[in-house]
């Protein structure tokens, strides 16, 4: 029988979709990253150089170290928003690696010797690889020129005084004329990929003067590939952008609104909605409401399936509010779309279902500095009532979910003019405030804060492909694949306060590859007093429960599971093993403390040296401390705030 024991431890924005611009600004990051490439291999083939052939290897040497400082300051002028220093850096480095290439050319003789021909190819695909960069990077100066306003950038001749609206309508008007660079940047790409898997890195030492040139390069390799993925995947969705922003007709666009601070599988409880018109870029905001009242409408007869019976308590028919039991998001914005069309039986049809969560406001507010409104003023500051949590979230849940002695039909219906006021502040924003109004916009869909459903076939498929989706991801059998997934049954707002930790540990045995994922989680502040007849917030509760389960690989195996108080319940869903378990009841996760749950299984997917793992954050979540470790040794320790292709050899 499978093992299972306990293991206490005491202790809103425009809603549009990502322009290709954000893809301009990474590929200018796979450029430097190119080029930092570059550097490495080049300063390691010249020290190589400089003992076997000193005076010409000297030279050559010293060369590359001063490619280093020009690098540098194109770094420094792409993070500095300056267009007309990034194309002069450009200019130079150009001509700078065209010498640095003719001095190297000196040592073609190299060929004619073994292994001393290796490294003489490789630096001439270095070479090759950097001129294509840079080929790429003037591309995308050309193509975000007239963008310039827009993104904000230095140099810019267009008047300051534009709205934001303003600049979206001039996008709207042009934004098929990006498609054309776009095309043109896929090929060099794809150029560049094919070169670099010419190079053999396990030729060149891990680490040369303290720089880790193996995980350099492979990290340049795996954003190389990520950038061509999301432009050849991604231009369906940009082509449709002019139809996305209104321009030929109005888009109507059904906004769910996730507390996070009770965590459900798609990111969060569905506490609210909003209407959104878009009509050749100018947003719109339209009604909004708390999903009671769509529950009050609805009257569900529909029985509550399984996880709600076992794990929830006295919720006998499956509310609106709580039919966002799959991880998957197209899953629950269907079932939400079909509900609303039932409940209110308007003609009018919707373009879009968008999802955001508190993290989205929280940012936003941030770059604005406070957000005033008809039901106060909004800022960011730590607030000493819920443990230094941004003020914005303390006062909203207070607004929301004070106690009250009297019966009120909309208390959540303040996040109507939130939103209003959140997308007047930002449409009329400073100039200055743009980029970083930007950066936080596709941060947070980078981060799974905010995500897109499509009933259009082909922009969804597209959507899913450039990962903006919030849908569990089809792996192929040569992919293995982890997503963990918790749900808050305990009718708080708990996590606002606690953070995981996941230690992972991977080993292989006769080609079989054997996961230990262990997960602690831990609330280390006071829990409310949750009495409503003294008038508190109940935010952090004193015992938490929670339903958790690991998405694998199918065909998977478990070995052994701990930490859940039922006996695991083995299923396949959305193409994956599902691993579940449960606490709470008799053992919960009390406020001021920590507890661990883990999980022991074998993976369908073999060892291999191209050995590739997904691993797939669940929508919602604050960044997640994790160790992964391979054979007893560690791999690799990140912050696990999006999902994230690791590659091992095993």
């Amino acid at each position: 029988m499978t093992e299972t024991n306990i293991t206490p431890i005491n202790s809103t924005p425009p809603i549009l979709i990502k322009p290709p611009i954000s893809k301009k600004k990474k590929i200018l990051s796979i450029t430097l990253t190119v080029l930092s490439i570059l550097f490495i291999v080049i300063s390691v083939i010249g020290a190589t150089l400089f003992f076997t052939v000193y005076v010409p290897g000297q030279k050559l040497y010293a060369q590359a170290l001063t490619l280093q400082t020009d690098i540098d300051q194109l770094k420094a002028a792409v993070n500095d928003k300056d267009l007309v220093a990034t194309k002069s850096q450009l200019t130079n480095l150009r001509a700078k690696l065209k010498d640095l290439r003719s001095s190297s050319q000196k040592f073609s003789y190299l060929q004619a010797l073994p292994y001393a021909k290796d490294y003489y190819l490789d630096s001439q695909r270095v070479f090759t690889i950097g001129e294509h960069g840079l080929d790429t990077a003037e591309i995308v100066i050309t193509a975000i020129e007239p963008y310039q306003d827009f993104l904000g950038l230095k140099g810019s001749g267009v008047d300051s005084s534009k709205t934001t609206e303003d600049r979206i309508a001039f996008l709207t008007q042009s934004i098929e004329g990006l498609l054309p660079h776009l095309d043109t940047i896929e090929k060099k790409i794809v150029e560049i990929d094919n070169i670099i898997e010419e190079i053999d890195i396990n030729r060149y030492p891990e680490t040369y003067k303290n720089i880790n040139v193996h995980s350099i390069f492979n990290q340049g390799k795996e954003t190389l590939s990520e950038v061509k993925n999301l432009i050849s995947n991604g231009k369906p969705i940009i082509s449709k952008t002019s139809w996305l922003l209104g321009k030929d007709k109005p888009r109507n666009y059904l906004v769910i609104f996730q507390n996070d601070g009770e965590l459900r599988p798609s990111g969060g409880f569905w506490t609210a909605y909003a209407t959104l018109k878009v009509d050749n870029g100018k947003v719109i905001p339209g009604p909004a409401s708390n999903i009671y009242d769509l529950d009050d409408k609805l009257l569900s007869s529909i029985p509550a399936p399984r996880q709600i019976k076992a794990y929830h308590i006295n919720v006998p028919y499956l509310n609106l509010r709580d039919s966002n039991l799959s991880p998957d998001f197209p899953t629950g914005a269907k079932i939400f779309l079909e509900t609303y069309y039932k409940v209110i039986s308007k003609k009018e049809q919707f373009d879009a279902v968008v999802a955001l969560d508190t993290q989205v406001l929280v940012d936003l507010v941030a770059v604005l500095g406070k957000l005033d409104t008809r039901v106060g003023t909004f800022t960011t500051e730590p607030d000493k009532r819920c443990d230094g949590c941004p003020k914005i979230i303390y006062d909203l849940e207070w607004i929301s979910g004070r106690p009250r002695d009297y019966i009120e039909k909309d208390r959540k219906g303040f996040l109507g003019p939130v939103m209003s006021a959140l997308l007047a502040n930002a449409m009329g924003s400073a100039k200055d405030k743009i980029p970083l109004l930007g950066e936080a916009f596709f941060k947070n869909i980078h981060q799974k804060h905010i995500m897109f459903y499509f009933p259009d076939e082909e922009i969804q498929a597209s959507a899913q492909l450039v990962n903006i989706a919030g849908n569990i991801t089809p792996t192929d059998s040569k992919t293995d694949y982890f997503h963990l997934n918790d749900a808050n049954f305990a009718s708080a707002k708990s996590n606002i306060f606690i953070t995981q930790k996941i230690k992972h540990e991977i080993t292989t045995n006769q080609g079989r590859v054997e996961h230990k994922v262990s997960v602690t989680y831990t609330n280390p502040s006071p829990g409310s007093n949750c009495n409503l007849e003294k008038g508190d917030l109940c935010l952090n509760a004193p015992k938490y429960r929670d339903m958790f389960r690991f998405y694998v690989s199918p065909g998977s195996q478990l070995i052994k599971m701990t930490g859940s108080e039922v006996e695991p319940v083995l299923y396949e869903e959305l193409g994956k093993q599902v691993f579940e378990g449960f606490y709470g009841n008799k053992y919960p996760l009390y406020a001021q403390s920590s507890s661990k749950t883990s999980i022991q299984y074998t993976s369908s997917v073999a060892a291999s040296k191209d050995y590739t793992l997904l691993l797939q954050k669940q929508p919602g979540t604050k960044a997640v401390e994790y160790e992964l470790l391979v054979n007893d040794k560690e791999f690799e320790k990140f912050s696990w705030v999006a999902d994230k292709v690791v590659k091992i050899s095993l």
